[in-house]
C-alpha cells in the first residue's frame, strides 16, 4: 500500500508529539504499532457498529451452521 501524504505528515505529528512528551525510550517500531492502533480505531469502530447492526435487524447465522459449512467445504470431518 503506497503511503500518503497526509498519513505520512499525520505519522510523523504523532512522533514528534510523542517524543517531546518525554518518550525517548520508544523505538520507531513501538511508534509505527500505536499510531497504526490509534489511527485504524475509527475504522475498526465502524465494523463493529456495522456488525451489531446487522445483528440487531437479524441479518445473521448461528456460528454452529458456519462453522459445519465451513468444515464441509474445506474436508474437515463434521464434530
Amino acid at each position: 500500500m503506497a503511503l500518503k501524504t497526509d498519513e505520512f505528515n499525520s505519522f510523523a505529528g504523532f512522533g514528534r508529539a510523542r517524543l517531546e512528551s518525554g518518550s525517548q525510550d520508544l523505538t520507531l517500531d513501538d511508534l509505527v504499532v500505536e499510531w497504526e492502533s490509534l489511527h485504524n480505531r475509527d475504522q475498526i469502530n465502524a465494523a463493529l457498529c456495522d456488525g451489531l447492526a446487522d445483528a440487531d435487524t437479524g441479518r445473521h447465522r448461528p456460528a454452529a451452521d458456519v462453522i459445519s459449512e465451513l468444515r464441509a467445504k474445506h474436508g474437515l470431518p463434521p464434530r
